[in-house]
């Protein structure tokens, strides 16, 4: 049955009207409506057209994720062991100024360090004298050879210095004061007389020469003569005689220029034989030279610290003399001057089409946290243009160097491994949400 309305817009009292009414539902309807129920229409509204507006202007750039490795131009060296022992002594401290080849710590070892120096100084003076052909000056480094009294402390290397001072005293018959340069010496002589001798031989050959002529000359006078019968045949045997013994003498005098020619050449072989037999003992000597130089270089590769390049030094841990060191451990880095840093990034070919030069690069190391030290950021140089299996090799320079952008250094080490976010251009929101859709609706 409808409810009745007096004509003052209330309800009639009808019984039956409790059976549907509770004292909650007259309270809600007796109320009026709330804000919110009469204007939130309304307010959606506006706040969707004020979000749908926000998400045109709100621009942000679009990042692409890829692998990248830190590397350098003249990058830091390190300054390894070779040898495990002790580290009996570091003579650096931390950033002190360090040259190439200078010497920066000591590993433990029998032989004495500046005994080894000393003997590697010596090899060095030798080799130069050597090469100057100064041999004969060598023996000033060998004072006391004859009483073989070599140098003590040499340790690990002191028989192959043995080895080597033998290698000398067989040498030494072949300098200045040697035996076969005396014995070259007396060749020389000899073969200085004999040409001497050959002069002297050449001219008496000259003279019966001239000799000879005459009393061929007088032979004929008398010829002719005796075929006049101006003289008797005993007179004119007597100068046919004469002129036979002349001409006798001759090949007499040619047997002992020859002969004597001989001897010059027999001079001449057994100094050449000399020479040859003193090359061949200075190139062995030579060879002991580069032998034993090896062998302190091996003995100071294992044993002796030196900086790799020129720069400032940088432990890498906690060092102290005397401590307990490992075959291959790290022990400090030296720092170049002119070191200059950069990433090579490989680039995916997804979305390769939005990336270019001159494009910005946060790097986040794997081994500094980004949440702790902050992102490096570099800047795309160049980019291949030919790709490999993995995608296009770049390189990213890096202008503030490995300086964070929470102003944070981090420490330089060969091959770190980061994750490169390249920021592309910039895309509005409503863009993204835009496409995100349409490649949902695109499945």
């Amino acid at each position: 049955m409808p409810t009745e309305i007096t004509s003052n817009g209330e309800l009639k009292d009808d019984p039956r009207n409790d059976l549907f009414r509770s004292e909650a539902v007259s309270e809600v309807i007796s109320k009026d409506p709330g804000f919110l129920i009469n204007y939130g229409s309304g307010i959606f509204s506006i706040v969707l057209i004020v979000a749908i507006v926000a998400c045109w202007f709100i621009q942000y750039p679009d990042l692409i994720s890829t692998k990248a490795k830190l590397t350098a131009t003249y990058a830091p060296k390190i300054v390894i062991t070779h040898t495990e022992g002790k580290l009996v002594k570091i003579k650096v401290k931390e950033n002190d100024s360090v040259k190439i080849g200078q010497v920066v710590g000591y590993m433990e070892s029998l032989a004495n360090p500046s005994a080894i120096m000393e003997v590697s100084n010596q090899i060095d003076s030798i080799n130069v004298l050597i090469r100057n052909n100064r041999t004969d000056e060598i023996v000033k480094y060998f004072p006391a050879y004859k009483e073989q009294q070599i140098f003590n402390g040499l340790g690990e290397i002191q028989s192959n210095y043995q080895t080597f001072i033998q290698s000398f005293i067989t040498f030494k018959d072949f300098l200045g004061n040697g035996f076969y340069l005396h014995k070259k010496s007396m060749l020389f002589t000899d073969l200085k007389n004999n040409q001497k001798l050959n002069s002297i031989l050449i001219k008496q050959k000259e003279l019966l020469e001239k000799d000879l002529s005459l009393t061929n000359q007088t032979f004929q006078a008398n010829e002719s003569l005796a075929k006049d019968k101006v003289i008797s045949s005993f007179d004119y045997r007597n100068e046919e005689s004469k002129l036979i013994a002349k001409k006798l003498s001759l090949p007499q005098i040619n047997a002992a220029i020859v002969n004597n020619e001989s001897q010059q050449n027999e001079k001449r072989k057994e100094i050449a034989e000399l020479e040859n037999q003193i090359i061949v003992q200075k190139n062995t000597f030579v060879q002991a030279i580069q032998t034993f130089k090896s062998q302190v270089q091996a003995w100071e590769f294992k044993y002796v610290l030196k900086a790799p390049i020129a720069g400032n030094i940088s432990f890498i841990g906690f060092l102290q003399e005397n401590q307990e060191m490992k075959n291959g451990q790290h022990l400090f880095y030296v720092q170049p001057n002119n070191t200059t840093y950069f990433v090579e990034m490989l680039i995916p070919q997804y979305n390769f089409g939005k990336i270019n030069k001159g494009q910005q690069v946060l790097l986040k190391f794997l081994a500094y946290p980004f949440e702790q030290y902050g992102a490096v950021v570099g800047k795309i140089e160049h980019i291949n243009n030919l790709p490999t299996d993995s995608g296009y090799l770049a390189k990213v320079i890096l202008p503030n160097g490995l300086i964070t952008n929470y102003n944070k250094p981090l420490q330089y080490r060969d091959g770190l491994f980061a994750q490169a976010d390249i920021i592309t251009e910039n895309m509005r929101l409503l863009e993204r949400l835009y496409f995100n859709l349409a490649k949902q609706m695109n499945r």
